[in-house]
C-alpha cells in the first residue's frame, strides 16, 4: 500500500492510498486524486504506476508539465519514495502507507 500526499498547495496535507496505479488530475470524473483547487492541473495530468515494487511517474501529456527535481518529466520516470515532484502548482509525495 502506497500513499500520495500533498505537501504544498491549495490540499496541503490531503492523502490518497493506492495499491496499483493512481491518476492525478483536476476532473475527478478522470483521476482518483483530483486536485480541482489548482488551476494549473489538466483534467488528466499525472499517473503513477507502480512497477515491482517502485514507482514510476508519468506525465500524460499535461499542458503545464509535471516536475521531479527541477526538470520536466518527459514519457515515464522512476519516482523514488519521499522525493517530492510537481503536478501544476501542487507539491506532492508518495510514501509507503
Amino acid at each position: 500500500m502506497y500513499l500520495l500526499e500533498v505537501l504544498s498547495g491549495p490540499l496541503d496535507g490531503k492523502t490518497w492510498p493506492f495499491e496499483r496505479e493512481i491518476t492525478i488530475g483536476r476532473d475527478d470524473a478522470l483521476a482518483q486524486a483530483c486536485l480541482a483547487l489548482d488551476r494549473y492541473v489538466s483534467r488528466r495530468h499525472a499517473r503513477l504506476q507502480i512497477d515491482g515494487g517502485s514507482i514510476r511517474l508519468v506525465d500524460l501529456r499535461s499542458r503545464n508539465g509535471t516536475r521531479l527535481g527541477g526538470q520536466p518529466v518527459v514519457g515515464e520516470v522512476p519516482l523514488p519514495f519521499g522525493v517530492p515532484f510537481i503536478v501544476g502548482r501542487t507539491i506532492l509525495r508518495v510514501t509507503r502507507a
